[in-house]
């Protein structure tokens, strides 16, 4: 999954949307609280209140089965929040799919420990008793597109954005609520530092991003959705002109370590994700291969963690990775350190997983669901 400078030019494929059938209880519940307001903002509140409970609806039919907590709800006559998972969530209703545009709510700048994580987009079918579940927009995406001249003020407060700022889909904000740290969406700069500790920032148990697809040049739908690409083949051999693409910038980097006397085997394969869109200037690269014994079969991780171009790794920056006991290996960028990155491998049986963290000096965390070997699956 990657983020576009520009708007994609496309309307909402109904294909990808998801389409939740009100049961009589929920349409009664609506009835029933938008009954509660002034008589000016009912109409508005229904159909906010369909949209909740549509998303409720969505919410539990889903693979994990997620909960939303009504103690947390906030109706509004323009919108609902509420949390989920952890997570805070915006939910926006929706008059039509030929509507071209939407409108945030005048705290949508803020970022502040109040604000969403996660804005959705809902269309309310109020006389077929149906919401549609249109699109999702992260929070830390809001600030870009502030920056691009997107965002329109309006004289209530409010933002028009153009609903095609929607993009992430349906599917991919259930993988958020499940496999992200809701702080890993927050834009840098309003990220509270979390105490200090050995632990982890926490991960959807049974969420796992699986590197053996690597190897038949395949992601698997948790690498994709948290931004991960694959690499070509390794091409270490030849002279590079540059160092100005990810794949070149690792091809260097593999140059370095194999002077140090690691060997990397041909067949290898990696991916990279970049934490610039989460507000820090850095590059994760993962590379895996197999290894075979007579008496066992192992796999190899080896992460590089380093700048994208033009940029500079901070002093303090640290990187580990541990199994499900212990930590394995950690480095930290250190005063005099001749490298611009960091690197560290792990090796272990096909039953092994690994997680992966980044810590910044200033304590901000990034934290991936567990990596595992499985090229059968």
């Amino acid at each position: 999954m990657s983020y576009l400078n520009q708007f994609p030019d496309f309307e909402f494929d109904a294909l990808s949307s998801t389409t939740v059938s009100l049961t009589p209880a929920a349409v009664a519940w609506a009835v029933d609280t938008c009954q509660t307001v002034a008589a000016t903002q009912q109409w508005q509140t229904f159909i906010s209140a369909m949209a909740l409970q549509g998303l409720r609806q969505w919410l539990a039919a889903g693979a994990q089965n997620f909960v939303l907590d009504m103690a947390t709800v906030q109706l509004a006559p323009h919108g609902v929040t509420c949390q989920v998972n952890g997570f805070r969530l915006s939910l926006l209703t929706q008059g039509s799919l030929s509507d071209e545009v939407a409108f945030l709510p005048p705290s949508a700048l803020t970022q502040d420990e109040t604000s969403p994580h996660l804005y959705l987009l809902a269309e309310v079918q109020e006389e077929m008793d149906q919401v549609i579940i249109l699109g999702g927009l992260r929070c830390d995406r809001i600030l870009a597109y502030q920056q691009q001249g997107a965002l329109t003020p309006q004289a209530n407060g409010s933002y028009r954005l153009p609903v095609t700022c929607f993009d992430t889909p349906p599917e991919d904000v259930l993988l958020y609520l499940g496999c992200l740290n809701p702080a890993q969406l927050l834009p840098v700069a309003a990220t509270p530092a979390p105490t200090p500790s050995p632990g982890l920032s926490p991960v959807q148990q049974g969420s796992h991003i699986n590197v053996g697809r690597w190897l038949r040049d395949q992601l698997d739908a948790v690498a994709d959705t948290l931004a991960w690409t694959l690499l070509p083949p390794l091409a270490t051999a030849h002279a590079l002109m540059s160092t100005s693409t990810p794949a070149e910038q690792l091809e260097e980097m593999l140059k370095e370590i194999e002077l140090r006397g690691v060997t990397i085997p041909p067949t290898a394969k990696g991916a990279y994700t970049d934490l610039q869109p989460l507000g820090s200037p850095l590059r994760l690269y993962a590379l895996t291969w197999p290894l075979w014994t007579v008496s066992v079969s192992e796999w190899s991780l080896l992460l590089f963690l380093g700048p994208i171009p033009g940029a500079e790794i901070p002093l303090g920056t640290h990187l580990v990775i541990q199994d499900e006991t212990m930590v394995l290996a950690e480095q930290t960028v250190g005063h005099g350190d001749d490298s611009n990155y960091l690197y560290t491998q792990v090796i272990g049986s096909w039953e092994e997983q690994f997680t992966v963290t980044v810590t910044l000096p200033d304590g901000v965390t990034f934290s991936w669901p567990p990596f595992v070997f499985r090229p059968s699956v």
